[in-house]
């Protein structure tokens, strides 16, 4: 489970299941790294334009696809506690301001891969070698 905040509300998103994770990764294999670069150094211009070059190679079905799995595991800090971002039914979501906010929804997606991925590809060398993890 991963906490962060945007636009100073907070967030917490849990790990999406195994098999879903397979299948986001292959449709988001346009935007993974230029995303993640994004949270390493910030959004400048060119990693802009990466993003938005990797979101141009996206069919609106893939995009669709990506962004109902990654929000679908998010919620969002409330008075009274933790809420959902998504419906229950995952077709609609539950803020209006995420709602009609393409850059928020893309933001939070990304917090979602990340927290998601990130293992993964620390690990890929051992999973696939034998060899010792890397450390943190």
């Amino acid at each position: 489970m991963a906490e962060f905040e945007l636009k100073g509300i907070g967030y917490r998103s849990s790990k999406m299941p195994g098999r879903t994770q397979v299948h986001v990764l292959r449709r988001a294999a346009p935007i993974i790294q230029p995303l993640f670069a994004s949270l390493a150094s910030g959004l400048n211009p060119a990693i802009a334009g990466q993003v938005i070059e990797g979101l141009g190679a996206l069919d609106d079905d893939a995009l669709d696809y990506i962004l109902d799995a990654a929000l679908a595991v998010v919620q969002r800090k409330e008075s009274g506690g933790w809420a959902p971002i998504m419906s229950s039914t995952g077709s609609r979501l539950m803020f209006q301001d995420i709602d009609t906010d393409a850059g928020l929804q893309l933001a939070i997606a990304t917090q979602v891969l990340y927290d998601n991925y990130m293992p993964l590809f620390r690990d890929a060398p051992s999973l696939f070698s034998g060899g010792a993890l890397p450390p943190l």
